[in-house]
């Protein structure tokens, strides 16, 4: 891949000048679950909002519609890019605008990693995702959602194969400050060395973020429905390899902390903008935060 918009040495820059953790691909895996589980999960109707987005100068990261002619991603996606194609359904749709949350400064650790896609046409058959505004997602179990790279959690990623997955994880931890930045770590079955935040114990379909996921979905459950909670932007790693093996994190942005951007920008938002707020906030205020602390922390963002 190289950046055709920008010249190399100043792309070069502006990556050096990033803090990483590792831009989030698609998920890797449990090495003792079938992965099947996880492409049926991935395909889930519940998730139909979410699909790939493929910037101007070719990467591939992901999306979610959250209005017939919105997508929600991640910001570091747009960086040297001048438009993005978004395909859900087997249908691509070109983008008029891309529009960066106006805190993006280039790091994936202060909570702004958001972008919007304004498409030059609207989606009527797929539903947009209903957002989620609660103020606390800790002690939830959140699915996260996207397309790319695979592997398991004793390889790390090694396989780009394009197949939608969904893995599912507590949201336990954070960076420091989460009201801007939740963070779940993946959990290692056959030991409780690699746990970072919370409970040891695995759910059956743990996983971890990896490149290609960036700007994937991390949905929450009330009910028989589900809600976008936040936006995937990076793996981190606790004094090792950001490689999304046993014992990594994924970092992910609460959609909470930018819902007055998103209402402002986005003109005709779904109803599910006014309708979750009072039910997430209620649902949110019960859980409790359990958080080890963590001291070294190398991350990047999940792209390839």
């Amino acid at each position: 891949m190289h950046p055709a918009k920008c010249g190399f040495a100043a792309f070069l820059g502006m990556l050096a000048s990033i803090v990483w953790p590792m831009p989030a691909w698609c998920s890797t895996i449990r090495d003792d679950e079938p992965d099947s589980a996880y492409v049926a999960l991935g395909n889930d109707p519940a998730f139909a909002a979410v699909g790939t987005l493929v910037n101007s100068w070719g990467y591939t990261g992901c999306g979610i519609l959250i209005a017939p002619d919105w997508v929600l991603t991640a910001a570091h996606l747009f960086i040297a890019a001048s438009s993005a194609t978004f395909t859900i359904g087997g249908t691509s749709y070109t983008s008029i605008a891309l529009i960066s949350n106006p805190g993006w400064d280039g790091n994936p650790a202060d909570g702004s990693d958001f972008g919007l896609v304004h498409l030059g046409s609207s989606l009527t058959p797929i539903p947009p995702a209903m957002l989620y505004t609660g103020s606390s997602l800790t002690g939830q179990t959140g699915t996260f959602v996207g397309f790319g790279f695979t592997g398991t959690g004793l390889t790390g990623w090694r396989t780009l194969d394009g197949k939608k997955r969904a893995f599912q994880n507590v949201i336990d931890g954070d960076f420091g400050n989460p009201a801007v930045e939740l963070a779940a770590d993946f959990d290692n079955p056959h030991s409780t060395n690699n746990n970072v935040f919370g409970d040891a114990t695995p759910l059956t379909l743990e996983g971890c973020a990896a490149p290609g996921d960036s700007g994937g979905g991390v949905f929450v459950q009330d009910g028989s429905q589900y809600y976008l909670a936040g936006v995937i932007s990076s793996v981190a790693s606790v004094g090792g390899n950001p490689n999304s093996s046993y014992g990594n994190i994924t970092g992910f942005d609460p959609v909470s902390a930018v819902m007055p951007w998103i209402i402002a920008t986005v003109p005709e938002p779904s109803t599910c903008l006014l309708t979750i707020a009072g039910l997430a906030v209620f649902w949110g205020a019960k859980r409790r935060r359990v958080k080890k602390g963590i001291e070294t922390v190398q991350r990047v963002l999940t792209w390839p």
